[in-house]
């Protein structure tokens, strides 16, 4: 789901940006305020696969670490029964039952250009055990290491604006590539010398290219 800029929304990225600020340079412990993210989910009907934005109240000591517990847990999304009991359902493709990606939080900069700076690895040893060694499950956590990306990056733009963001994601137990479809998923890096991803990264658009429907 692309996320047009509004002034009202232009405007709520830069209070949001005045907390983000005084979050991360000690003017205040921790700033809570509710913020969107967004998730990777598959449409009921068509099966295609789209960027949802959901909404947390996440408190801002690191602000992209904060919203990366929304990311990576599952929804409660309601499922409407007619003439019978509606549920909730959890509809986030990173989030399988039990099976998650942990991912592990490394450090956060803000240069003197104004950029933020983030570095995380993701875990993706249990959809590696989900899915199984057959050329489809590879595939399928394969794909799912993609839409991970995505919906990290498509935050970051979000919460900062593209062009103000770097972030460094580094892959551990990535499934064997050979004889799979698309693209490479890269096992990156947590720093430099390993380049970071942006907005503009032509990974990042390669992916949203190849996992996200063009209907979307």
């Amino acid at each position: 789901m692309p996320l047009y800029i509004s002034e009202g929304n232009t405007m709520k990225r830069l209070f949001t940006s005045i907390l983000l600020y005084a979050a991360m340079t000690g003017a205040n412990a921790t700033v809570s305020e509710y913020t969107e993210f967004f998730i990777p989910y598959e449409r009921a009907q068509s099966g295609y696969v789209c960027l949802d934005k959901q909404l947390m109240e996440a408190e801002f000591g690191i602000p992209l670490a904060s919203l990366m517990e929304g990311i990576f847990s599952e929804t409660k999304t309601l499922h409407q029964v007619l003439g019978g009991t509606s549920t909730y359902k959890n509809i986030n493709l990173l989030v399988n039952g039990t099976t998650t990606i942990p991912y592990t939080y490394h450090f956060d900069r803000y240069t003197s250009s104004g950029v933020y700076e983030y570095s995380f690895t993701l875990d993706m040893a249990g959809f590696n055990a989900l899915n199984g060694a057959t050329v489809a499950g590879r595939q399928k956590t394969k794909n799912t290491a993609k839409l991970a990306l995505i919906a990290m990056l498509k935050t970051a733009e979000a919460i900062h604006g593209a062009g103000n963001f770097r972030v460094w994601v580094k892959f551990t137990n990535l499934p064997l590539q050979t004889g799979l479809s698309g693209s490479l998923v890269h096992g990156g890096g947590v720093d430099w010398p390993t380049w970071p991803y942006t907005a503009s990264s032509s990974v990042y658009n390669t992916y949203k290219a190849e996992m996200l429907a063009s209907g979307c």
